[in-house]
């Protein structure tokens, strides 16, 4: 089982010494943050361990994968456009946030996460994210992927609306 640890550096280059081949390193928030992809309860020498998320669900073979990270600051006034934009992605989706809270639904169900926690996607899932409270809201999403797959694709997926 494959799990997305998160973990803080005090210089690029620490993080950078830190990584493996399934990580990937990224400045944002004012800290610098070190995305691996491993085995539960591994730790990186001169990281602090911020989350562990996980299991992450089933990723599809390829050839190659690219780590996809990626930062999403919404305030609450996009709440609209974000829940429009249902789609999938040809590999899991990870999600932390690091404030404000959110709802994903999926032909599965409903998930929730607030600020301090994790959620997932399995990949080729239909998916409506929803930005909820009056909050902003940051988060990393992350998707897993072959390389040669775009990482998102519009679906035509009718969400129930249960992310209230």
């Amino acid at each position: 089982m494959l799990f997305l640890r998160l973990e803080n550096f005090s210089t690029t280059k620490a993080a950078e010494d830190a990584a493996t081949s399934a990580s990937a390193v990224v400045e944002w928030a004012g800290k610098i943050w070190l995305f691996t992809l491993g085995p539960m309860g591994v730790r990186s020498s001169g990281g602090t361990l911020v989350a562990e998320i996980g299991p992450v669900p089933d990723v599809p073979a390829a050839a190659s994968y690219v780590l996809d990270v990626n930062e999403a600051d919404f305030g609450p006034e996009m709440k609209a456009q974000v829940a429009q934009q249902v789609h999938t992605h040809p590999g899991p989706e990870i999600f932390y946030l690091l404030t404000g809270e959110q709802c994903l639904e999926t032909p599965n169900g409903t998930t929730r996460a607030r600020a301090g926690e994790g959620m997932v996607a399995p990949a080729h899932t239909p998916m409506q994210l929803n930005i909820m409270g009056s909050s902003k809201r940051d988060a990393f999403f992350v998707v897993v992927r072959d390389a040669t797959k775009p990482r998102v694709t519009p679906s035509d997926w009718q969400p129930k609306g249960t992310c209230k």
